[in-house]
């Protein structure tokens, strides 16, 4: 089977121009995937209620404002409305994949994969690009439907339904135990959660939102999705290790927008640790990416879509 993927110039500078942004964030001393909640959840395009993933649910999460819902130009349009003066754009990322067999003829993506299995040599062309969207505040002329904007609020201490059901329609879970009441971890060599009980936290945000973490982490397991910096622990401070944290810290707070739970207010930003990661993001414009990439699929497993 042979496939030749080609990688773009334009893909490039934008992986590099989004890697700068996080990087600004973090050297602010904001963790993006920490952002702070809004009573109004996740963002998404307000018209179509689509919640943005990926590497977009970090950039829409940090644009700033407080309803972060979003419409692109001809949405606005169609609807009646216009954009206001002054008013800023916000860039979506999408990725788009062409196929290409040897004659430069292009491809659907069902004849490229039964023609690569026959063993033909295929070019895989991906492209990353942008699109530009306007937020509900930037926009005048519509009537906007207010009750589409989700207010959440939580009692404290209380197990919390939504949570408890993520947790519980979770595909093959790991068990949890309360073997140490003052810690917080996964053990995949016997593939449960050590977590204390519900009452020695803060609030019940903290609670979920740790064992969301852990969740993550079980992820990992050669029963799930089989990562090897979970199964093949290389010790606490090296680079496999750091990247697991990253990826439980960024899925974790995936899973706490998804239920609607206040992550940000959780956790201090912990600015000395993210600068670690500063060398590494500066080195390799790709590496937010792959790793945001890690936790959304983990995220996708625990939420079992």
């Amino acid at each position: 089977m042979k496939t030749t993927i080609e990688p773009q110039v334009q893909q490039i500078s934008l992986y590099e121009e989004i890697t700068n942004k996080i990087i600004a964030m973090i050297e602010n001393g904001v963790a993006p995937w920490r952002k702070t909640w809004t009573t109004y959840g996740l963002a998404r395009n307000f018209v179509s209620g689509r919640i943005y993933s990926g590497i977009n649910y970090l950039l829409m999460n940090n644009t700033g404002y407080p309803i972060p819902y979003f419409m692109t130009f001809k949405q606005v349009k169609e609807l009646g409305g216009s954009i206001k003066k002054g008013s800023q754009a916000v860039q979506v990322v999408f990725f788009k994949v062409f196929y290409k067999d040897i004659a430069d003829n292009s491809l659907d993506r069902n004849e490229a994969e039964a023609r690569i299995l026959k063993g033909e040599d295929i070019k895989v062309l991906r492209f990353i690009r942008y699109y530009n969207v306007f937020n509900i505040e930037s926009i005048q002329g519509i009537d906007l439907d207010k009750s589409k904007f989700l207010e959440i609020k939580l009692s404290d201490n209380e197990k919390i339904e939504r949570c408890e059901q993520i947790i519980l329609d979770m595909p093959k879970p790991p068990e949890l135990r309360q073997i140490d009441s003052n810690r917080a971890f996964y053990y995949p060599n016997e593939d449960y959660i050590n977590l204390p009980d519900i009452k020695q936290f803060e609030s019940s945000e903290h609670y979920y939102a740790t064992y969301f973490h852990e969740l993550i982490h079980a992820t990992g397991h050669s029963s799930r999705l089989a990562r090897p910096e979970v199964m093949d622990f290389s010790g606490f401070g090296t680079k496999p290790y750091s990247k697991e944290e990253l990826v439980a810290e960024i899925g974790a707070s995936f899973l706490s927008r998804f239920t609607q739970i206040d992550y940000d207010n959780i956790f201090e930003n912990n600015v000395a640790y993210l600068a670690g990661w500063l060398k590494v993001l500066k080195a390799d414009s790709k590496f937010i990416f792959k790793v945001s990439a890690s936790a959304q699929k983990a995220a996708d497993y625990i939420i079992n879509c």
